[in-house]
C-alpha cells in the first residue's frame, strides 16, 4: 500500500501537474460566505458569529469541500494540448524556455482538506454553543524553478545543476471542539472554541541541497536533507542502491491508529460600529500536536548516487501519446529513483497548527437586504503565508434565502469569481459556494489558468432555538 513517503514523491509530481486539486478543502472555510447571516458555515471562520437559528448538521455532510491555492502557478503551466490530447511539460513538443519563463523562482502549492463528521449549535439564553467532530488535514509543497529546469533540460548540454529548498509537508488529525459566543455589550460580541486534537499522521520531507553533475553514463547526484514521518503502524520497506547502501523505498501500514495528541483554540469578535457597519476579526487554529516517538520514522539524505535522468512515458505504438496516468507514473518513478533517504531511527516531534487570521467589515443598506463586505484572510503556511482579499456583495431578498457574489483580488486575476447560495426554510439549511468558479477546464476536468480553486457545501437541520 502506498504511504506517506510515496506521497512525498508523488507530491512533487503533483506540484508539476497540480492534479491533487480534487482532494482538498481550503482550511474548512469559504470566504464568500463570511457575511452570509443565515449560513452555519461562517461559524467556522469566526467563533463570535452566531447564525439566526440553532442547527444539527447531517452527519459527514455538515461541511465538505475542495480547494487549492498557489503563489502564481497554474495547471496550464504544466499541462499542454497536443493533437487533441493532453501532455505534461515533459513532452518534447513543449518549448523549454516558454515553460520555464512561466514559473516562479520558488513555486508553492498549498492544500487543506476536512469535513465535519458531526456538528451542532444552539442558543441558551444570550449565549450560543457549538460542538463538532471534524477530520482535518493539510499539505504544502515547495519546489524551485531549478528542479523543473533539471527535469526538462537534464538531457541537454548543461552539465551541472544546483537545486535548493525542496520541501513537502502533510498532516491529518481528528478534531473535537466546543465553542461559545456571547454579546458583551450592545455592540460587542466575543466567541471562542477549545479543541482537542488527535493526530492521525504527519510527514515532513526537506531537501536542503541537491547537486547534479553529468558523468559518463549517468548523473552523479549529491543531496542533503531530512525526512520525518509520524504514523502508527507505518512499516518501512528498504531497498539497496548501486553502492550497496540501504534506503527507504516505500512504506506499508500495519494496524494504523492515532499517533499524537494536541490542543487548539479559535478566538473571534464582532463589533457593530454604526447601525450599518459591522466589523469582525478572528484568529483560528492556535495550537499544536505532539507526535509520539513510537510511530515515527527518521530518514536522512547525505551522500552521492547515480541517477539516469527524467524520461517521458512512451505510448504502446510509435507516435502514440501516452495517457496522463502513464505520464504521471513516469515522473513518479523518476522521483523514486532520485530520492534515497537512509534510515536514522525514531523520534517524537511537536508541530504547530497552520493558523488563519480573518479581518472583515460589512456595510449594510436597504434595511439589511443588501450588504457590501471586504474580508482579508491570511493562512500561515510554512514557510510563507497565503493571503487573499475578497470583496463580496450579499443579497438577502427574503428571510430564507441569501446569495453572494465575490471577487478575490490576489488569486482570481480577473479570470474567475465567487458565488454562494444559502437556502434556510424551516426544515433545512443548505449551503453551496465557491470563491473561484471554474471557467475553463481540461478534458480531465482540471482547472486551467486559475491559481486557486475551491468548492464547499453543507447541509443541516434548523432547530427551534433563535437568537434573543
Amino acid at each position: 500500500m502506498n504511504t506517506i513517503y510515496n506521497m512525498y514523491k508523488r507530491g512533487l509530481c503533483a506540484l508539476c501537474l497540480l492534479t491533487t486539486v480534487g482532494m482538498s478543502v481550503s482550511a474548512q472555510q469559504i470566504r464568500t460566505s463570511y457575511f452570509m447571516q443565515s449560513s452555519t458555515a461562517r461559524t467556522t471562520m469566526n467563533p463570535a458569529y452566531r447564525p439566526e437559528r440553532g442547527y444539527v448538521s447531517i452527519p459527514v455532510l455538515g461541511a465538505v469541500g475542495a480547494s487549492y491555492g498557489t503563489n502564481g502557478i497554474a495547471v496550464d503551466n504544466f499541462i499542454y494540448p497536443k493533437n487533441g490530447e493532453t501532455v505534461t511539460f515533459m513532452d518534447n513538443s513543449v518549448n523549454t524556455e516558454s515553460f520555464l519563463n512561466g514559473l516562479k523562482d520558488e513555486n508553492q502549492v498549498n492544500m487543506d482538506f476536512g469535513t465535519q463528521v458531526l456538528s451542532g449549535g444552539w442558543y441558551a439564553g444570550k449565549g450560543f454553543w457549538t460542538v463538532d467532530v471534524s477530520i482535518k488535514g493539510l499539505a504544502n509543497i515547495r519546489a524551485p524553478k531549478t528542479l523543473f529546469e533539471f527535469m526538462k533540460k537534464g538531457n541537454g548540454s548543461q552539465s551541472t545543476y544546483d537545486i535548493r529548498n525542496i520541501r513537502a509537508y502533510a498532516e491529518a488529525y481528528l478534531e473535537t471542539g466546543v465553542g461559545y459566543s456571547r454579546p458583551i455589550t450592545d455592540k460587542l460580541t466575543v466567541g471562542g472554541k477549545v479543541k482537542l486534537l488527535w493526530g492521525v499522521g504527519s510527514m515532513d520531507a526537506t531537501i536542503d541541497q541537491m547537486h547534479a553533475e553529468m558523468g559518463e553514463t549517468s548523473w552523479k547526484v549529491t543531496s542533503t536533507g531530512t525526512l520525518q514521518t509520524n504514523m502508527k503502524g507505518l512499516v518501512p520497506e528498504m531497498e539497496v542502491d548501486e553502492q550497496g547502501r540501504d534506503y527507504y523505498n516505500s512504506f506499508d501500514f500495519d494496524s494504523p491508529g492515532l499517533s499524537g495528541f494536541g490542543m487548539g483554540v479559535d478566538l473571534g469578535a464582532t463589533y457593530q460600529l454604526t447601525e450599518n457597519i459591522m466589523l469582525s476579526a478572528a484568529v483560528l487554529d492556535l495550537g499544536f500536536i505532539s507526535w509520539s516517538k513510537g510511530g515515527s520514522t527518521l530518514g536522512k539524505l547525505d551522500g552521492t548516487f547515480d541517477f539516469n535522468g527524467f524520461d517521458l512515458a512512451i505510448g504502446e505504438n510509435n507516435g502514440d501519446i501516452p495517457s496522463m496516468g502513464d505520464q504521471f507514473d513516469a515522473i513518479k518513478e523518476d522521483f523514486e529513483n532520485l530520492l534515497h533517504f537512509k534510515k536514522e531511527g525514531e523520534s517524537g516531534s511537536t508541530t504547530r497548527l497552520r493558523s488563519t487570521i480573518n479581518i472583515g467589515g460589512e456595510y449594510r443598506l436597504l434595511e439589511n437586504k443588501l450588504g457590501i463586505g471586504l474580508l482579508s484572510s491570511t493562512r500561515l503556511y510554512s514557510p510563507k503565508a497565503y493571503t487573499e482579499l475578497t470583496l463580496s456583495g450579499n443579497y438577502r431578498p427574503v428571510k430564507w434565502f441569501e446569495a453572494t457574489l465575490s471577487y478575490s483580488f490576489i488569486h482570481s486575476k480577473f479570470k474567475t469569481y465567487g458565488i454562494a447560495l444559502n437556502f434556510s426554510p424551516s426544515w433545512i439549511n443548505f449551503f453551496i459556494g465557491s470563491d473561484y468558479m471554474l471557467t475553463k477546464v481540461t478534458p480531465q476536468c482540471l482547472p486551467v489558468s486559475g491559481n486557486a480553486m475551491n468548492l464547499y457545501m453543507g447541509v443541516s437541520v434548523p432547530l427551534k432555538s433563535f437568537a434573543n
